[in-house]
């Protein structure tokens, strides 16, 4: 018989499993391809957040959790942010008030008149819109989205 390969024979089971290597480290490839660039996609975002350049951007009703001290427990938390950055704040039996200023940069600073005070960070997606609101001292953090 000649050296040519046919679909039988000793080297029958040894060429498919040589195929089904090189289909594997293709799909690898393919899967690993895929992850790299949606990763650089994705990187592309500022972890800092979205620039916050007008009050229309962030102003409305939001909803989430305020988160007080370091991983403690969580609460509903209402926010509605007004045109001209004022805000009112209601959480449990709490309500809260004041004014966020903005930086020209991906933070804004608020101003609660109960004297407490810390950073506004905005993410404007890709899937949804969120606050982040961080209390200076660290005491507390809130995470809302639009209400729809």
């Amino acid at each position: 018989m000649s050296g040519g390969r046919s679909g039988s024979g000793p080297n029958a089971s040894q060429d498919h499993a040589m195929n089904l290597r090189r289909w594997a480290c293709r799909a690898g490839a393919t899967v690993l391809t895929a992850l790299l660039l949606a990763g650089c996609a994705s990187g592309s975002l500022s972890p800092d957040g979205t620039p916050i350049t007008d009050m229309s951007q962030i102003e409305g009703k939001w909803q989430g959790t305020i988160t007080l001290g370091f991983n403690g427990p969580q609460q509903l938390y209402y926010l509605q942010i007004y045109p001209g950055g004022t805000f009112t704040a209601q959480w449990g039996m709490n309500w809260q008030s004041g004014r966020i200023t903005l930086t020209g940069g991906p933070l804004a600073n608020f101003q609660m008149y109960d004297t407490s005070t810390g950073t506004v960070r905005y993410y404007a997606g890709p899937g949804e819109r969120s606050l982040s609101l961080q209390s200076t001292f660290g005491n507390w953090s809130v995470y809302v989205t639009p209400v729809t």
